[in-house]
């Protein structure tokens, strides 16, 4: 046993270096706060961070030396964008860039985000590099928000929903648009139609009891404007299974498109008038009988 205490105390100081070398070696994209100067290599990934008030959603990083821009997306709460160093990059210090969204450039007078220095790889690493960023994922494009927040606040702001329930949804940028604007998508059971005095419209969906658990996205109808995008969501939303207490029509399983309710209508009005049918036949065969029956007089029109 003192054998191989002795042993760990000799080891320890050897050990603690390379653990603490293992996470930049990791797939985990390095921060890259405001204000700070890191030392990269070609392929290396960074998650710039940004806080309430640094940025806002959609605004992009552009360097040099990045492999393509990245855009600010919400992860509530704060703001990130992961960005991949090209392989190409020369060794050197250059900037980063934070664009506000709208604007083609930064404003000349702003300072940098941060600074980014590259090391000097040999050709071995950067074919390597080059390897990597092949088989390197997309990056994803979902933002998380605060759930006081309405949805959508973006056509990217994904929350999840269980099948069959009901749902808000909001508009804050068509003010005047009261009754016109139309939302469609296969997770709804209907077509909501968005309403609003003010500035504010919103609109309530029901979600398919059906409808498998996924990604759906929603779209905008607006008759006679130049906003229609039929093959562009609007917004998107993911489908969680349905709990064991959601009750739905059986109507709205078969028809999903949200037209069963006209279908359930017909079916009534005809239930009616069969039974209505019916009793006038039911009635006749009566008086036929009545008139055969001896002993009856029989029937007098006058």
């Amino acid at each position: 046993m003192d054998r191989f205490r002795t042993a760990a105390v000799v080891a320890l100081p050897l050990l603690l270096p390379l653990l603490a070398a293992a996470p930049a070696s990791g797939a985990e994209p390095a921060p890259l706060p405001l204000g700070s100067v890191r030392s990269v290599h070609p392929g290396d990934t960074l998650d710039v961070t940004a806080a309430s008030g640094q940025a806002v959603n959609g605004d992009t990083i552009t360097s040099p030396v990045l492999l393509k821009a990245g855009r600010m997306r919400m992860t509530a709460p704060r703001l990130t964008a992961a960005v991949t160093i090209a392989c190409d990059a020369r060794p050197g210090t250059y900037p980063v860039a934070l664009t506000s969204a709208g604007a083609s450039r930064p404003a000349e007078h702003a300072a940098p985000w941060a600074h980014v220095r590259v090391e000097p790889d040999d050709e071995a690493a950067r074919r390597a590099c080059r390897d990597k960023v092949k088989k390197m994922p997309p990056p994803d494009r979902e933002e998380h928000w605060a759930a006081n927040t309405t949805w959508p606040q973006s056509e990217w702001d994904v929350r999840s929903f269980r099948a069959g329930s009901r749902i808000t949804i909001t508009d804050n940028d068509d003010e005047g648009l009261d009754g016109v604007i139309a939302l469609s998508s296969p997770a709804f059971a209907d077509r909501p139609v968005l309403r609003g005095a003010q500035a504010v419209l919103t609109a309530t969906a029901t979600l398919r009891c059906d409808a498998a658990p996924g990604l759906y996205p929603v779209y905008r109808h607006t008759p006679d404007l130049d906003k229609n995008h039929p093959n562009q969501p609007w917004a998107r939303l993911r489908i969680a299974p349905a709990s064991r207490t959601t009750t739905c029509p059986a109507q709205q399983a078969a028809h999903p498109s949200g037209g069963f309710r006209t279908e359930v209508v017909a079916w009534a009005a005809g239930a009616v008038l069969l039974a209505a049918a019916g009793t006038a036949l039911l009635l006749k065969r009566f008086r036929s009988r009545r008139v055969n029956i001896p002993g009856t007089p029989p029937h007098s029109s006058s």
